[in-house]
């Protein structure tokens, strides 16, 4: 745990910048009864009582509701948002939905450039990199600091100087840079110390204190911890008391001093008990726990080891819960393919029965028919044929009772018909179970979020259950995802979709391959062996077209590999859009005549704000338009085109709109999908 500031300018600076010398300085409730009374009549400044508001405000909701009111306010005044929509920012970043929060935070960003405003500029970054540090995005984070850091330089503004200079340490830490970071720290305690700011120079002290630990210079690092929990206790802050106090038992442990080790470790326990810092309560108890063993008394080593698992398995039971879904989920999809497989089988034998029973019916009334005539022409015959006569009584009684047995097969094929119904809705009610397993192995929206910051997932099945499938793992710091679509659609095409999910898993999951092309050689690899594929003519041809994306977050390359599948890539170069289109090779992961051949690896450096789509055929290939043809190619580029630059849950709203107006009273043709991601 480290302690990252939001730079007091990036408050102060909302607040102060473009107020009203009439409000300036009031509280929130002042400015609401000036807003809601009506007292202030001119436009601008009302939109400066509208973002001053914003500004003053703590609750997210309030500031996302004055600051949306500033930007409409703007819009009717042909003013500049910038600062209305930084204030937006700040409310989405507040709630947590960081993803709405960076794309206000960019906006505000564009339009302080246009404005020439260097220190409102400066102001946005150091929320973008908060942002980035939320999500983890190191990378980024550091990016917008540097950029903060060199305005803040320039404008010899001290104070937030060290406040991006901490946080870019902070960053350097989590990437694993501890010399550089070491060098941020002491230049912001130096700064801080000069202003008098003691508690954020104690900040400093105890993380730098950390940095030395995770280096192994225990001296330096008991040196910063001791001077960083004596300032932090005398102004009572518990929380970073806390992990302090943790690595420094770990060092007087390191160094022998066991009993006094004990006596931090216990206090530390406490304090996370009495806050409810369950990570912190985890770390202190398995700090007691090796304690106590060292020191032989193993009565208490048990009870604190006990606590450890409690806490630990609290904090990873998301993780656990998920191993359980996908065990059980491998069971059910193997149950529940068994028992399809028996009702086909039972369907077969009632087609085969039902076809019977309608010959038979057919024979009958054929028979019923010729009583008829015959019984007409006996009507006819004069009374001297009575041997005739008897002769067709006797074939009368002998028509009568195959009429009997014909109405009786009669019955017997309507309760036939009964039982056919009702398993028929046995077997949709087993495809809809199916369907909710296959929802199951699917990544889910917060997984898929967490890996790619801004991203939509157009997932229409044409079916129940579907061949087309997404799927998405990290390894490491490789993020790799893949769009495929399987051989025909509806079962079939589901139970393959599944059997491609398990291989991928396989391969990337649990044997680490990371380089695309190799992923999909050993998929067509794995496909041909569970299928038994050797290329003879009577054999299964069923195979997965797929693009596959391999995204290296650390050196932002993306390596894409494809089976028929190719992938579209939208650059931004001197402020225009650039549309390229990465070729796959013409052949499916599966049996195919060049199944020899080795897929290609393509490689394309990432910029920030670049798109890309990866797809099925499904969409390009539905029929619809005044003519009844393909959607195609050519148009579903240059939608993408038109629409890249939007937020991405917007172009999915588009292109759901633009599918279903181009459908109109068409049919869904095939599965489809469609996934954008922006870097």
């Amino acid at each position: 745990m480290y302690y990252r500031f939001i730079s007091a300018f990036c408050i102060a600076f909302f607040i102060a910048i473009n107020s009203i010398a009439a409000v300036n300085g009031q509280s929130t409730d002042s400015l609401l009864y000036l807003l809601n009374h009506n007292l202030v009549k001119d436009d601008v400044n009302k939109y400066r009582l509208l973002c001053e508001i914003a500004s003053n405000s703590a609750n997210a909701d309030t500031i996302l509701k004055y600051s949306e009111q500033a930007i409409k306010l703007a819009e009717k005044l042909n003013k500049n948002p910038a600062q209305a929509t930084a204030l937006k920012g700040v409310g989405y970043l507040n709630s947590g939905v960081l993803v709405s929060a960076l794309e206000s935070f960019m906006k505000a960003a564009n339009y302080y450039k246009a404005d020439h405003n260097d220190i409102g500029l400066a102001a946005v970054y150091l929320y973008i990199s908060e942002a980035y540090n939320l999500q983890e995005n190191h990378d980024n984070e550091s990016y917008y600091l540097k950029n903060a850091i060199e305005i803040y330089r320039k404008e010899k503004d001290s104070i937030n100087l060290a406040s991006a200079l901490h946080n870019l340490g902070y960053a350097k830490y989590n990437m694993g840079q501890y010399d550089t970071a070491l060098i941020l720290f002491s230049k912001t305690s130096e700064i801080y110390n000069r202003l008098g700011y003691l508690t954020r120079y104690a900040y400093c002290l105890g993380n730098s204190g950390l940095v030395y630990s995770r280096k192994l210079e225990f001296g330096k690092a008991e040196d910063h911890l001791l001077r960083a929990i004596e300032i932090l206790t005398k102004q009572g802050d518990e929380y970073a008391v806390t992990q302090y106090m943790i690595e420094y038992a770990g060092i007087l442990q390191h160094k022998g001093e066991i009993r006094k080790a004990i006596d931090y470790a216990t206090r530390c326990f406490g304090y996370a008990t009495k806050n409810s810092i369950l990570e912190f309560e985890r770390d202190a108890a398995y700090r007691l726990a090796q304690l106590y063993q060292v020191s032989g008394r193993y009565d208490s080593a048990y009870h604190y080891q006990s606590l450890y698992i409690i806490a630990n398995d609290s904090i990873k039971s998301d993780k656990n819960i998920q191993k359980m879904a996908d065990l059980r989920t491998e069971f059910e999809v193997a149950k529940k393919q068994a028992e399809v497989d028996v009702l086909q089988k039972k369907k077969v034998i009632q087609l085969i029965a039902i076809g019977g029973l309608t010959l038979i019916l057919l024979l009958a009334m054929g028979l019923i028919l010729l009583y008829y005539y015959s019984l007409k022409r006996s009507q006819k015959l004069t009374a001297a044929l009575d041997e005739r006569r008897l002769l067709l009584e006797k074939q009368g009684t002998e028509l009568k009772e195959q009429n009997d047995r014909i109405i009786k097969a009669n019955e017997e094929l309507k309760q036939l018909y009964e039982i056919t119904n009702n398993q028929k809705d046995e077997i949709i009610s087993s495809i809809l179970y199916a369907q909710r397993i296959q929802s199951a192995v699917l990544p889910q929206e917060a997984y898929i979020t967490e890996l790619l910051n801004e991203n939509f997932i157009l997932y229409k099945p044409k079916d129940i259950v579907s061949g087309d499938f997404y799927w998405i793992k990290q390894v490491k710091h490789y993020i790799i995802l893949a769009s495929a679509d399987c051989t025909g659609h509806g079962v079939p095409a589901a139970f393959m979709s599944m059997l491609g999910i398990s291989l991928l898993n396989e391969i990337v999951q649990r044997r680490e391959i990371t380089q695309a092309n190799q992923v999909l050689n050993e998929l067509r690899k794995q496909i041909k062996h569970s299928l038994r594929q050797t290329g003879k003519r009577e054999e299964s041809r069923d195979g997965i077209d797929i693009a596959l994306c391999v995204i290296d977050s650390e050196k932002n390359i993306m390596q894409y590999s494809g089976a028929n599948n190719p992938l579209y890539l939208i650059s931004n170069k001197n402020g225009e859009p650039v549309f390229k289109e990465i070729e796959a090779d013409p052949m499916p992961v599966g049996v195919h005549f060049s199944s020899d051949k080795p897929f290609t690896n393509h490689e394309i450096r990432l910029e920030i704000g670049d798109i890309f789509y990866i797809f099925s055929d499904g969409f390009i290939d539905q029929i619809g338009g005044s003519n009844n043809s393909r959607f195609g190619t050519p148009k579903f580029k240059k939608l993408l085109s038109e629409i890249h630059d939007q937020p991405m849950y917007e172009q999915k709203a588009i292109l759901e709109q633009t599918l279903k107006e181009w459908m109109g009273g068409h049919p869904q043709r095939d599965d489809i999908l469609v996934i954008g991601a922006r870097v």
